[in-house]
């Protein structure tokens, strides 16, 4: 599935979602019956469903997981209205609609994947019994992703199990609750979704919802909750059930490492490897589970173009609109053996290239960007005509160095240092092309430092330092923190787009988590509050 699509037909018409959280129903039951009718009818309803993650943009919470956590600072324009830095210290924004797009379109992808599941009944499915097990697999599946993305960003979220009518305002479910329900829908997928190992995966189900997918975010989930909330068990699932999920992801999916930690994006394979001809590609072994994009047309890749040096093209680096900009001090945590250093992060000064930050209008420039994800550029062009509407790149949601983290992580967790080891110098080895800088003894703090190292960039990070706190967020006091010394102040309770201050103080009253849309709460009769820290 090499792009998944807008489809220009009556599925959209039926299960597209209004501006309004409470009015995201279909207005006759019977249009959605006489829709449901075949398998190809099913095929365009669970698409419209797949394309909700393609609406991600300048608001992404992955783009928010980087900028505040202490890989990167807030970044973009200078004139942007510093939304980003209020990101980077959290702080309250002043707009109703704060962070309204997270809400609005992470709700609607829940609307459209309960549309499928409660009327996929009514299609002809005779001689095709399997393909409805397929399909509902993957529905489940974007259901548990929708939930589990927004939990992240908000807390205990209602459960949304069915579409809703306009009278109904649903209460937060309770966070154990909320995560069992999370839980079973990946369960099913993991049971009942695609299993061909990589290598035997017809190409039209690229990018689909497998069973690997399905395994491997079982034990995301699982170590996220479990940290998060400082809580062993989510019902009967613990870290031995996501241990032998995770697994058999590790022994039987045929995914595996790529050769060169470099190849995996297009800019790094230039910067670090010679050419475009050492990429590995959108569909290599180490990608689990992606967002794939077309080159030409919309929605854009998203995230290509937000995170580019701004405004400026200096080959292979193609422009953007300078997101994230990367911290000095992840840039010095790296070991200079370690290749992971400059295939993630370009250093102007160390790479003798000029940046003139000022008259581009780059927030908070300190000499670094990303280059994973970046458009490349050449011959002082980017690669895609129009780097604001066109991407170049999917964009990875699993990666298998994050699976075989996890699985050091669950076999630390259960006892099995030696399998805790092993998985984690796999890694390791990787990152700097032999087993010199193997550890012989892991702990929990090693597995992960080496997750910052390795997913650096690539919007895991802040949810990793939440639930590293095991419920004691005062701790995020001393992991957030920072002090610019060169700004001639403290600007860590303001939008200011020049200084790195970052109070790390600011984070505990909300608990790591983010300011819910008053637009929302408004709609919803403040049956849901606001999130502490915000009020």
């Amino acid at each position: 599935m090499k792009k998944i699509c807008i489809i220009l037909t009556l599925a959209i018409v039926v299960i597209s979602c209004s501006e309004n959280f409470l009015e995201r129903y279909p207005h006759t039951s019977l249009v959605v019956e006489n829709f449901y009718k075949t398998p190809t009818d099913a095929s365009q309803a669970l698409t419209s469903v797949y394309n909700m993650l393609l609406r991600d943009d300048w608001w992404s919470a992955f783009l928010m997981s980087e900028a505040s956590s202490d890989n990167c600072s807030g970044g973009a324009g200078t004139g942007d209205g510093g939304h980003y830095q209020r990101w980077d210290r959290h702080l309250q924004w002043p707009e109703t609609n704060a962070n309204q797009e997270i809400w609005k379109t992470y709700f609607g992808g829940l609307y459209r994947a309960n549309i499928y599941i409660e009327n996929e009944k009514l299609v002809n499915w005779t001689g095709k019994e399997s393909l409805r097990k397929q399909y509902l697999a993957e529905a489940r599946f974007l259901r548990a992703y929708f939930h589990y993305y927004l939990t992240q960003v908000f807390g205990e979220i209602p459960i949304i199990n069915h579409p809703l009518t306009p009278d109904e305002i649903p209460a937060r479910s309770r966070a154990e609750d909320l995560y069992k329900f999370i839980i079973d829908d990946l369960k099913y997928c993991a049971f009942n979704g695609l299993s061909a190992p990589y290598g035997q995966m017809e190409a039209a189900n690229w990018a689909r919802a497998t069973k690997w997918a399905a395994e491997t975010m079982l034990a995301r989930v699982y170590l996220f909750y479990s940290g998060y909330y400082n809580d062993a068990t989510i019902g009967a699932f613990n870290a031995d059930s996501a241990r032998f999920f995770i697994d058999d992801v590790i022994i039987n999916s045929g995914h595996d490492l790529v050769p060169e930690f470099a190849s995996l994006w297009k800019v790094p394979a230039i910067s670090e490897l010679g050419d475009l001809s050492h990429y590995a590609g959108e569909v290599n072994p180490e990608v689990v589970w992606s967002i794939r994009f077309e080159s030409t047309g919309n929605p854009s890749q998203w995230l290509q173009r937000m995170i580019g040096p701004r405004g400026t093209n200096i080959d292979p680096y193609g422009q953007g609109w300078g997101a994230t900009p990367v911290m000095p001090t992840l840039w010095n945590k790296y070991n200079n053996a370690d290749k992971r250093k400059t295939a993630t992060i370009l250093s102007w000064n160390d790479e003798g290239i000029v940046y003139d930050y000022v008259s581009q209008q780059q927030s908070k420039y300190n000499g670094y960007n990303n280059k994973k994800y970046d458009i490349f550029s050449t011959g002082g062009q980017p690669e895609v005509s129009d780097w604001q509407q066109n991407g170049s790149e999917d964009f990875i949601i699993i990666r298998f160095a994050d699976v075989l983290l996890m699985g050091a992580e669950l076999h630390l967790l259960t006892g099995d240092n030696n399998g805790a080891i092993t998985y984690f110098n796999r890694v390791r080895a990787r990152a700097f092309g032999n087993d010199s800088h193997n550890l012989s003894d892991i702990t929990i703090n090693d597995i992960m430092n080496e997750r910052q190292l390795e997913l650096a960039c690539e919007g895991l990070r802040y949810w990793d330092i939440l639930r590293s706190c095991k419920s004691d967020f005062s701790k995020l006091a001393t992991i957030l923190t920072y002090i610019d010394e060169t700004d001639g102040g403290d600007f860590s309770q303001t939008a200011d787009v020049y200084s790195l201050d970052v109070d790390g103080n600011n984070f505990i009253p909300s608990k790591g988590l983010f300011q819910i849309p008053q637009n929302e709460i408004d709609l919803m009769k403040g049956i849901i509050e606001q999130n502490e820290g915000f009020e």
